[in-house]
């Protein structure tokens, strides 16, 4: 039997400053967004927020793939220290990071164009 699920998460999200201020102790597997930096930590019922690790992730990234134009067009509060892979770049298709204004190539740091 094949059966669809629509369930909603909620989860925890303020600035680093102000769940920092805060430093309340997250319930074990209570996941906390920093609305500034885009990073998670994940509670585990005993230490207090300042003294949990961000998570991580290992193995291999995926980048989403992005034209030049579209790239573009992506603010710089939703790229905040992101990467993505440009499909119509000089020079061939290749990642991008965001320096906080601009996407940059990995090979030479030059904006994309």
């Amino acid at each position: 039997m094949n059966t669809n699920y629509k369930d909603h998460i909620q989860i925890l999200s303020d600035t680093s400053a102000n769940l920092n201020l805060a430093n309340s102790v997250l319930a074990d597997r209570e996941l906390c967004y920093e609305s500034d930096t885009g990073r998670f930590k994940l509670g585990n019922g005993s230490l207090p927020y300042s003294s949990l690790d961000y998570i991580d992730q290992d193995g291999i990234h995926y980048l989403k793939s992005y034209t030049v134009a579209q790239a573009q067009a992506i603010t710089a509060a939703d790229a905040r220290r992101g990467m993505i892979w440009v499909s119509d770049e000089t020079g061939g298709a290749q990642p991008a990071y965001c320096d906080g204004t601009n996407f940059r190539r990995f090979s030479d740091g030059a904006i994309i164009s």
